[in-house]
């Protein structure tokens, strides 16, 4: 089922723009694939956890496993698990697992940090940025 969905939420009530997909083969179900990048999968309108130097369109708002419902953020604020240390401002992208880290060249990248965050696994803050490309360092 596909639905659209304007959510607020979250610490500072954000606005996210956000779309139901269907989980594809990657299960989205484990608490950790909360608020990570997540790219098309291989059949419209499916979904998987994007990897490193993916192409992203969104950031899994809640769970779900394969076959079900997911709701991703695709335009505004969201919550976003970051990967390591970022630091505000910066372009951010995808990891192996999904999760947010520095995007320090060129080519795509998924949001911009709105806060510092300072270890793996911790969420944060970030504007959401459909079809971000650096062309420039």
């Amino acid at each position: 089922m596909i639905r659209n969905e304007f959510l607020i939420g979250g610490a500072a009530e954000n606005i996210v723009l956000a779309r139901t997909f269907t989980v594809s083969g990657d299960n989205l179900s484990a608490s950790s694939d909360q608020h990570i990048f997540v790219k098309a999968g291989a059949t419209s309108p499916e979904v998987v956890a994007a990897a490193a130097g993916d192409p992203v369109l969104g950031v899994s708002q809640d769970t779900a496993k394969t076959g079900e419902g997911i709701s991703v953020g695709m335009v505004g604020i969201t919550q976003l698990t970051i990967g390591g240390a970022v630091t505000f401002g910066e372009r951010l992208k995808a990891d192996a697992s999904g999760r947010a880290v520095r995007h320090l060249g060129l080519g795509a990248y998924g949001a911009i940090a709105l806060q510092d965050g300072g270890s793996a696994n911790e969420k944060i803050e970030a504007l959401l940025v459909p079809g971000g490309f650096a062309t420039s360092a």
